[in-house]
């Protein structure tokens, strides 16, 4: 359950998610035309100063779709997703679209209202508070929402991750790294992303908790959220995706559906800096 933005109580995504209307027209041969992209990265460019790490990325992710971005340390996966998150501000060249609305460069808090959300590597959050005050801050910029939308935003979080609501006093740094990571999470989604950007997910987390995290995973799949997974564990990552996109040396290398690439020698040649 959570608060829609019209402010009625709802299960599962807001209708304005989007795919819906998309997946009603009939394509050619009378098979539904696919949905219109969520995100669309083309042509990206980023660093650190003068150092680009990225060189001309691109790629996109459809309502309930779920992307995978893979490749090995240093290949520029986590400065992607802060570029587009409008965290890099060394961006050079690019664009970012967002539900058909250009943020190549909008500041970051823009970017979550319109509806993207970034959960970067290291579950990433306010050790000294709460859970709860954890997870109000990441509706801050609705914070003169009422108290109806903030409590249908809790329970939304509570039910995928119900850990939540049992520890929800509890400081957040006394957590396990597992239950720190389903805060850092839960934050993003009180914004309602229609888009989520997750910069490894599940890294030094015990198989337990990776597979609580990815069955999450699959049911804001299932309710219409684009997700982007950027993961070292390549199994995983292509077992939860349906297109995955490898990463070396800032550039797109290959690409294509998951279960192809699982197949793929190529994809471990490049993972492991064998590739020719």
């Amino acid at each position: 359950m959570f608060s829609n933005r019209n402010g009625s109580v709802a299960r599962g995504r807001p209708s304005d998610a989007g795919g819906g209307a998309a997946n009603a027209i009939a394509g050619r041969g009378g098979q539904p035309a696919p949905p219109a992209p969520e995100l669309v990265v083309a042509d990206l460019c980023a660093g650190y100063g003068a150092m680009q790490v990225v060189d001309r990325v691109g790629f996109t992710v459809a309502a309930g779709e779920v992307v995978a971005v893979v490749g090995r340390n240093g290949a520029g996966k986590t400065t992607t997703l802060a570029a587009v998150a409008g965290l890099r501000r060394g961006r050079t060249c690019g664009q970012v679209r967002l539900g058909g609305t250009e943020v190549s460069s909008a500041p970051p808090e823009d970017i979550v209202a319109r509806g993207l959300a970034l959960v970067p590597e290291g579950h990433r959050i306010f050790p000294d508070l709460t859970v709860l005050e954890n997870l109000r801050m990441g509706m801050f910029p609705w914070r003169r929402r009422g108290g109806a939308e903030l409590r249908g935003r809790l329970s939304w979080v509570y039910e995928l991750f119900p850990v939540l609501a049992e520890f929800a006093q509890r400081e957040a740094g006394r957590l396990s790294g597992g239950q720190q990571q389903m805060v850092a999470i839960g934050q993003a989604l009180m914004a309602q992303p229609r888009v989520l950007l997750l910069d490894e997910p599940t890294s030094g987390l015990a198989p337990a908790v990776i597979d609580d995290i990815y069955d999450v995973i699959a049911q804001l799949s299932t309710a219409g959220t684009a997700v982007v997974v950027v993961e070292q564990n390549l199994d995983r990552a292509l077992a939860a995706s349906s297109r995955a996109y490898v990463m070396d040396s800032g550039r797109i290398v290959l690409t294509g559906d998951s279960a192809d690439l699982r197949d793929d020698h190529r994809v471990g040649a490049i993972i492991h800096g064998l590739a020719e």
